[in-house]
């Protein structure tokens, strides 16, 4: 929400970055899988840290695109 308004995304792409931080604060969700039973694959784990990772590389430089600096 920092850059909302500030870097150009499309608005497809900002409801799916919206849906997935959904996903992970969901009651059964990644980020919160160790308050129960966890239920997670590494499949699940892989894909949150490698599409994290994605999505931090990403926003980054769309940021200092738009003259956002961290």
């Amino acid at each position: 929400k920092v850059v909302k308004g500030k870097i150009d995304l499309h608005p497809a792409l900002e409801k799916a970055f919206d849906s997935l931080y959904g996903y992970t604060s969901d009651e059964g969700g990644i980020r919160h899988a160790l308050m129960g039973v966890p239920d997670l694959d590494f499949e699940d784990a892989k894909f949150m840290l490698v599409s994290c990772a994605a999505f931090i590389n990403y926003l980054k430089l769309k940021s200092l695109k738009g003259g956002i600096n961290f």
